[in-house]
This record gives structure tokens, sequence and C-alpha cells, in this order.
């Protein structure tokens, strides 16, 4: 069985109007695609946070690294504002 852990993957974003057409400027002034600059910009926002970063695993799945433990007592806030 062959698995491709590296291939591109489409979707459907649904973003703001303004978000949108800032990012297809950013497009349009690099010459790049709307899809890698929506990416970049995640990655971005992602390391710019203060002790998170996103990186992606030797088999293709993203890790995430928080600035402390996630505890339980924080899953069970989030679950009473639901």
């Amino acid at each position: 069985m062959l698995l491709c852990y590296y291939a591109i993957v489409r979707t459907t974003l649904d973003i703001a109007d303004e978000a949108y057409h800032i990012a297809k400027a950013i497009a349009r002034d690099q010459n790049r695609s709307l899809g890698r600059v929506v990416g970049d910009l995640i990655m971005q926002s992602a390391r710019g946070a203060k002790g998170a970063s996103i990186e992606m695993s030797d088999y293709g799945f993203p890790t995430f690294r928080c600035s402390r433990p996630v505890t339980t007592e924080d899953v069970k806030a989030l679950d009473d504002e639901e």
C-alpha cells in the first residue's frame, strides 16, 4: 500500500470579504497563489503567538506546542462555554 503524506489539500474556506480582498491583493502583488498566501499567513500567525508553534511531524501531521500544558480544567471550561 502506497501512502502519500505530502499531497496538496484542496478545501473551501468561508472567510470575511475583507480578509479575502487583503489576501488576494498580497497574492497579486507577490505573484503567488491565493492558497499559498493564506497558508503562509496562517503559519506566520501561529509562529507569532507567544510560546506557541505548529510544526509538521515526520508522518505529515501537524503538532502543536503551547506555552503551557493544557489541563483537564481548561477542557472542562471550554466545554461549559458551549
